[in-house]
C-alpha cells in the first residue's frame, strides 16, 4: 500500500455560523492522504494503471467551491465520502483548516479518516 499526499489545497467557500461567514467565501486549507495500492503503476508506468489524484483534485476543488455548509464536520464528512468513492483508494484521511477562525490563533482544523 502506498499513499498519496496533497498539501494545503487552498480553496475559497462558504463555511460557518454568523451572518459574516455565511454571505463572504473564505479560504480553507486541505491536505489529505488517500491509501492506494500502485504496484501495477510502478511497473507499467501508465496513468490508466494510476489513481489520478488530478481527477480527485478537481473534484475536491468542485464541491468545495460550490458548496454552502455550516460546519467544518460536514463539509469533511462529505469530502471523505467523494473521495473514497474513487476507484482504488481503500482509506482516506483528511485535514480541514480555517484560518482565523478563532482570534489569536493561526488556523483551528479538524481531521477525520475513513476506509472505503
Amino acid at each position: 500500500m502506498s499513499t498519496i499526499y496533497v498539501e494545503e489545497l487552498e480553496i475559497y467557500t462558504i463555511l460557518g455560523i454568523t451572518a459574516e461567514e455565511r454571505e463572504h467565501k473564505q479560504k480553507i486549507l486541505i491536505d489529505y492522504w488517500l491509501d492506494v495500492d500502485i504496484s501495477k503503476a510502478m511497473l507499467s508506468d501508465d496513468i490508466e494503471d494510476c489513481v489520478n489524484y488530478r481527477t480527485i483534485n478537481k473534484k475536491i476543488l468542485s464541491v468545495v467551491e460550490n458548496s454552502s455548509y455550516n460546519t467544518i464536520e460536514r463539509l469533511l464528512g462529505i469530502l471523505l465520502e467523494v473521495v473514497l468513492g474513487f476507484d482504488g483508494v481503500s482509506h482516506a484521511k483528511m485535514k480541514i483548516a480555517k484560518p482565523g477562525a478563532l482570534r489569536y490563533a493561526k488556523n483551528v482544523s479538524i481531521t477525520a479518516e475513513r476506509s472505503a
